[in-house]
């Protein structure tokens, strides 16, 4: 007989979002703003980092599907950065408004059907490589 390995007891995601609907809905607003042409950095940030968050969730899980939409939200996102870079303007086309809205759609959906375990996982894998990458360029900074 298999020895049972027990796990710390996680509220599901699902669970977790109904309680705390402020990720979904600033995440929804963030769309709206963009797409109302009133957007600002928050507005972006908030989009890369439901990118970022689902794409390494769906990775973990093997979920192509999911991966590609974040790929395609991804080049969305680069998109709108490059233009603001260039124009100091936040805005997106037409087709970047739609993979953003999938992006959130999806991401939603995903996040509803998985464990709260995965979830915090993810977060911290999230905040793991962003903390790697803030040590770099500190460290380059620095020389």
């Amino acid at each position: 007989m298999k020895k049972r390995i027990p796990r710390p007891a996680r509220c599901p995601t699902m669970v977790a979002l109904l309680i705390s609907p402020e990720v979904e809905t600033t995440e929804l607003m963030a769309v709206l703003l963009f797409r109302n042409g009133t957007a600002d950095k928050g507005q972006f940030n908030i989009l890369a980092d439901c990118r970022d968050l689902l794409m390494l969730a769906a990775h973990e899980k093997r979920d192509a599907g999911v991966q590609a939409v974040c790929e395609l939200a991804g080049v969305a996102l680069l998109n709108i950065k490059d233009r603001y870079l260039e124009k100091e303007r936040m805005g997106a086309t037409g087709e970047e408004l739609k993979a953003l809205q999938a992006l959130v759609d999806i991401s939603r959906d995903f996040w509803m059907r998985q464990s709260g375990e995965l979830f915090r996982s993810a977060n911290l894998a999230l905040d793991k490589a962003r903390g790697f990458v803030r040590e770099r360029k500190a460290a380059c900074a620095t020389h």
